[in-house]
């Protein structure tokens, strides 16, 4: 078993429990805003610290830098539209869907950008994991659900915000830029984004009274433990490309994360449960098995 694909399984265990702290975020009625607000600032952190144990040159990377801000800034509009979602949708329905769509388009990418090919079983497993929405929307999702419509729109925008995000990500290793400068200058994107969509929906004022009104010790502390886990899954996912990954099969190992907020959701927030959800995680697990 290959040091890349190995680090690229934890890295995918690692934005799994990342990732059920939006649904607490969202069950707790955090403000998205703030919330991604916290945790992009920890990821800096986070990534900063990193550099100050391993030193590494910071300037002279030109555009590559400038596309990885803009990837991270667009990625603070993706988590917080993810807290929303949420709201919308259980996630029995958003995860799986997402893992279906994101590595899609990755594939999509990797073809087009990247030169990278694959065999028929691969493509096979692409039509299976095409099944998925199939299995999960049904007319009763539409009255158990808040508001399907919404959620299922939220989730094709996060996906591809997730997509474009992996795809600048994977283009910044292809052209030498280490690891943890890409890192580095994702997160400061992203709390950058996270900053102008604080201001936009509340202006300098607003954003001063929310931070007074709406701060708590549980919220910060829930955004910097997903910091902290989402730091060391991205940074796996980039040095899994580094390693030799490819765009496609990293970014299915990475989907496999889904099973662990879904599970968690049904464990802690009693979310709907049946033998359709739980062919649909099946049938996703087999087209990862087909496309990895």
């Amino acid at each position: 078993m290959e040091l890349w694909f190995m680090v690229a399984v934890s890295g995918a265990i690692a934005a799994g429990f990342s990732n059920f702290f939006f649904k607490i975020a969202a069950i707790r009625n955090y403000n998205a805003e703030l919330f991604i607000f916290y945790s992009a600032l920890a990821s800096v952190a986070v990534a900063i610290g990193l550099l100050v144990i391993s030193p590494q040159q910071i300037l002279g990377f030109g555009i590559i830098t400038l596309i990885l801000l803009v990837s991270g800034l667009i990625s603070a509009a993706g988590g917080t539209l993810k807290v929303y979602a949420l709201r919308y949708i259980d996630s029995t329905i958003y995860f799986p869907l997402f893992k279906l769509l994101t590595p899609a388009l990755a594939i999509v990418a990797g073809v087009t950008f990247f030169a990278e090919s694959f065999s028929y079983i691969e493509w096979f497993g692409l039509i299976i994991g095409l099944l998925v929405p199939l299995i999960l929307i049904t007319p009763a999702e539409n009255t158990r659900q808040q508001n399907l419509v919404m959620g299922l729109l939220l989730i094709l925008v996060t996906s591809l915000i997730s997509a474009v995000t992996a795809i600048a990500g994977k283009y910044a290793i292809e052209a030498a830029l280490p690891v943890l400068i890409t890192l580095l200058f994702t997160v400061i994107g992203l709390s950058l984004g996270s900053i102008i969509l604080l201001l936009q929906k509340r202006g300098l004022r607003g954003v001063s009274s929310l931070v007074m009104s709406e701060s708590s010790v549980p919220l910060v502390q829930t955004a910097v433990t997903r910091a902290v886990l989402i730091s060391f899954g991205v940074w796996a996912m980039l040095f899994a490309y580094s390693a030799g990954g490819t765009l496609s099969v990293v970014q299915t190992i990475h989907s496999m994360y889904i099973l662990i907020p879904i599970v968690l959701a049904v464990i802690f927030y009693n979310e709907h449960w049946n033998w359709q959800k739980a062919a649909a995680i099946g049938l996703s697990i087999v087209s990862l098995a087909f496309l990895g």
